[in-house]
This record gives C-alpha cells, structure tokens and sequence, in this order.
C-alpha cells in the first residue's frame, strides 16, 4: 500500500478546474484547499502549447511594472547559494541514516534508454538553492528574522491568506474559516492579491524588515518560475515528525521551474525532512499521458530508485529556497518529515 495518493483539485468550479498538470499528490487524510475561484482569471492560467517554457512565446505574468529576477535560475550564477553544503557536513551526517548519501555526493540517476524522452538531451544541471539574503539583496534582516523567529515564519503563512484568499460564497462560514486555517494546506494565485499584499508589508514593517514590500517578496520568490508558470502556491502543511514511504513522481513532466520555500519546525534549526527528497534525472522521462500531466515513477518501473540516488536536501540559513525543472527530477515528499510547512510556486 502506498502513503501518498492523487487528488484533483474539486473546490473550483468546473469551468475554472486547473488544467490536469495540476493535480496533486497528498498524504493520507490531509488535502489541498484553495479558494473560490483563485485562477478566475484566464490570463493566469497555464498554457502547455509551448515547448520550451523559456522559447519567447509567452508574455511575463508580471507586466512592465513587475520587480523580477531572471526567467532562468539557472542562467547565471548570481543568487547562487553562498553557503556549501558541505560546510554544513556536521547536521548532514547527524540527520542522515547510513543508507543515505550527502547531498553533494548523491549520484545522478541514469535514466534507461526506453524511458527517455525523445529528441531530449542530457540533463546538465539539477536542483539550486538560495538564500534570503542572496535573493534579496537590498532588504536588511529577512534572512535573520526568518531563521530565529517562530512568529515571523508563521506571520507570513496568516499573510499568504489574508492577501491572497478568497472566500467561497457558496459555503458557511465556519467551512471557509477551515479552509484558510493554517492546518489546512492551502491553495491560491500567487500573481495577484486582492489586498495589495499589506499584510505581508505589515508583517515586514513590524518585526523590523526594512526595503522589502510584501509585492515584491512574493513576485521574487515567483519569478524564480520561469516566463510560464502556473501561478499556483500551495502551503503545505506539516505532519509532524513521521515516516512515510518515499512516492517519486513529476507534477507535470513539463519543463518549468518549481520554487520551494521552507518553513523549519523550530527557530535556528538545520538539517533534512523541510524540503522534497528529489532525485537528479541524467534525462528528461517520457511523458505517456497527455502533455502535462502527473508521471509517476511506479507506472514505469516496479522496483524503487537506487538508493544512492536518493538526495535529501538540508535546510539551514541562507538555503532557505530549492529550485528545480519538473522534467528534470523526481520527488516525492520526504520519507521522515520535520517541517512548519513548505511552500511550492509553479
């Protein structure tokens, strides 16, 4: 039996239902819960006509006013995560089992010929992280505030509800108020907000983060999803500190970026269980469904990934965010999690 299974998302109305790229994959009695209609708005919705997510076709969801970083994060090594891993090697060994390597030491997965995507090349570079800081570079004391305050990482979960969330009026009360609870892993359109972002700007302005505005933090973070993007972010919730079977798949098999942002269970924390195990693909897998549709690793082999394979990114300060390309790697939620929550953009 397995511990995770797919769900459609069924809160939207029918003609709004995201494109089937966007189901998701949830844990046993928990789900996904997203407002009344968070992508009413045709231009926000996905578009899987192009090939290449970076191939000029599609416009910026930001518009000419929109404060951006660069469509690929992978293009430069500006932002680049300013901290090794290794530095950091004391927490790797204590966290990891023996089984497990390193982060910086997982080999690449050779993915067998027949499971191929045709006409693809070799994938030449995998998941990047990021720093606060690295990110942005002109607000002083995120990155700080971030790490050491409990109430801080939860203020901006309550921010990402009050800016983003939209009631559903066809339900009560009481079923919207556990909709946007923060037990509940919560669905919206990260490309607009129908507050103007000030509870984020408030948050910022009260615990002493100076040159940041909550636009500016959210379109960042978004931005780093390339030029197409669905514009969803989902907080998902933690389950405590459990074990669960490891489930790999793709969300879409499309080739656009994911952007996590972590929440750690505890103030000055480090160490692994935050952020999606991922195992690094040498080539993009075959797509049998329709186009952007969820691939799951059990449809194309019967036995699990090599455990060698298998890498369990570390969270600490200044590796706050993981960003990977969904063609490129399989995931799957962290087989012992130990996290707040964590955020994942697409």
């Amino acid at each position: 039996a397995h511990s995770s299974e797919t769900m459609s998302f069924t809160c939207l109305p029918a003609h709004l239902t995201p494109p089937p790229s966007y189901r998701c994959r949830t844990r046993r009695n928990t789900g996904v819960r997203c407002a009344a209609s968070p992508f009413g708005d045709a231009k926000n919705k996905a578009s899987t006509s192009s090939p290449s997510p970076f191939g000029g076709a599609a416009a910026s969801p930001f518009g000419s006013g929109a404060k951006t970083v660069a469509a690929d994060p992978f293009a430069s090594a500006a932002g680049a995560n300013p901290k090794k891993q290794s530095a950091n090697s004391s927490s790797v060994n204590k966290s990891a089992t023996a089984e497990y390597q390193p982060w910086d030491e997982v080999d690449v997965f050779e993915v067998p010929h027949e499971l191929r995507r045709p006409n693809k090349d070799a994938v030449n570079e995998h998941v990047k992280f990021y720093g606060l800081d690295a990110l942005f570079p002109k607000t002083s004391g995120l990155q700080t505030v971030f790490n050491s305050s409990a109430d801080f990482r939860t203020g901006i979960r309550k921010a990402m509800r009050d800016d983003f969330f939209i009631e559903d009026q066809g339900i009560g009360n009481k079923a919207n108020a556990a909709i946007r609870s923060l037990s509940s892993s919560l669905m919206v359109n990260w490309k607009t907000s129908r507050t103007g972002y000030v509870a984020f700007t408030a948050l910022f302005e009260q615990h002493g983060v100076s040159g940041l505005d909550g636009e500016t933090f959210i379109q960042t973070l978004g931005a780093l999803c390339g030029e197409e993007s669905h514009g969803s972010l989902i907080d998902i919730t933690g389950t405590g500190r459990r074990r669960e079977r490891h489930s790999w798949h793709q969300d879409s098999g499309l080739e656009r970026f994911t952007v996590m942002l972590g929440f750690p269970p505890e103030s000055n924390w480090s160490g692994v269980g935050v952020f999606s195990h991922s195992v690094k693909l040498s080539h993009p897998l075959r797509q049998d469904g329709a186009a952007g549709t969820i691939i799951q690793w059990e449809d194309y082999a019967s036995t699990d990934v090599p455990i060698n394979t298998i890498g369990r990114p570390e969270y600490f300060e200044g590796h706050e965010v993981m960003v990977y390309r969904d063609s490129d790697h399989i995931h799957s939620a962290p087989d012992e999690t130990n996290r707040e929550s964590v955020w994942r953009f697409m």
